[in-house]
Formats: structure tokens, sequence, C-alpha cells
């Protein structure tokens, strides 16, 4: 399965919340590749030595095109922790039109699925993929109980059927609400928690997982 983390607007979790899905994975004996389409899951997961954009990674084998061959995708995985690996955003930029990017992007999140769960970190979904997911992935949109994300993503198109809600202490907005202003069929709920922000920029997320990261339903 290929679980697409994206969101309206930054800022929201979703980067936290691919990580958090997983290391989760990972930690029950499943095998996962993290996929990073914003650059930021090096510096989230602690990985100080080679976190500039200019590693190789996902860009630069989409932007090599149909010269090289779709099993060297694997080549470009770094190990993090037991049964978790990480594909980094890469620093080659592509050049492609929007729905070849697209159709190469699918082909190497497919070459990693046959070995196990394929956790895509996309950010704002620049390239539309969402929309084109097969039915047995996921499509799910991080969003923050605020009335700004919520405004904007009743603007962008989505699917909304699984909703990640991360909820903020003080603010009205609830699972309810979310699900109503975009006919979401699924909303799960995150608690926000300074544990978390605490466990990131310490970068010890992999090995000890926040507890609010640690229960929330994960979407399969």
């Amino acid at each position: 399965m290929i679980i697409w983390y994206w969101s309206v607007k930054g800022g929201v979790g979703t980067s936290v919340v691919a990580a958090a899905t997983a290391i989760r994975f990972a930690s029950a004996d499943r095998e996962a590749t993290l996929v990073d389409l914003t650059g930021d899951q090096p510096a989230l997961l602690g990985l100080v030595s080679g976190a500039g954009p200019t590693e190789a990674g996902v860009s630069d084998w989409v932007a090599a095109g149909e010269g090289v061959a779709a099993d060297a995708i694997g080549r470009l995985l770094e190990d993090v922790a037991p049964g978790l690996r990480l594909l980094r955003q890469g620093g080659k930029p592509v050049a492609d039109a929007r729905d070849l990017k697209s159709r190469r992007l699918m082909l190497a999140l497919e070459m990693l699925a046959r070995t196990g769960m394929v956790v895509v970190d996309a950010g704002l979904d620049p390239f539309g993929v969402r929309a084109v997911l097969g039915s047995q992935h996921r499509s799910v949109c991080v969003l923050r109980s605020c009335y700004l994300a919520l405004s904007r993503a009743q603007m962008t198109p989505g699917p909304y059927d699984h909703v990640v809600l991360v909820e903020e202490p003080g603010r009205a907005l609830r699972v309810r609400d979310v699900s109503a202003a975009v006919g979401a069929s699924k909303v799960v709920a995150v608690s926000w928690d300074p544990r978390v922000a605490r466990a990131v920029d310490a970068g010890t997320i992999v090995s000890m997982l926040p507890p609010p990261l640690r229960r929330f339903e994960l979407p399969i």
C-alpha cells in the first residue's frame, strides 16, 4: 500500500504525521519506506550527515527519465532504523511536463510498494498525485483545527475521504466540523502535544516516538 500524506497549507504537521506512520509500521515489523517530497525528513529524523539538498533522491530518479531502469530506485534508499528506509527528496530539478512527472513518480512508488509499505510526505502535492492514486492506496489530508486551513481545504480539490486532524488546545473546530466542511468519511484526531516538537528538535522521534504519535489510528 502507498499512503500519500498531503495538505492544503504548510506548517500543519504533514511531515511529522508521515514520519510517525512509517516509524510505527517499522516498529511493528512491517518494512516501510518513507518518501520525502518536501526535503524536511532528514532533519526531522535526526540525520545530521548528508542532509543537504544535493543528496541523490527521488527527484533525480524522476528527472533521469525512461533511460534508467525502474529497479534502480532501490539504490537510493537509506537505512534509518530496522525496517525503516528513507528515500530523500534529491537535488536535481525535474524538467518533465506535469503529467510525465506524476507517472514517473507513481512508477517509483509502485516499485517500492512491492517490498513493503510506502509512506509519502507529499507536502502541498504540487503534481496532484493524490487524485490518481488507485483504490488500493490511501490519500490522506493533514489539517489543523484552524479556520484558515479548513477554508483553504474547501477551496482545494480533494479527495478528502481520509483526514488527519491535529487538534490544538483552545480551538473551536472539532472532528465533526472538519467532516462536514470537506465531506470526509474518516477523520482521525491527533492531539497537539509539546513533546512532539521537543522530539523533532532533539532528533529523537525515531527512537522515542511521543505518545500522541503512537496512538492515532493509521489509515490502513
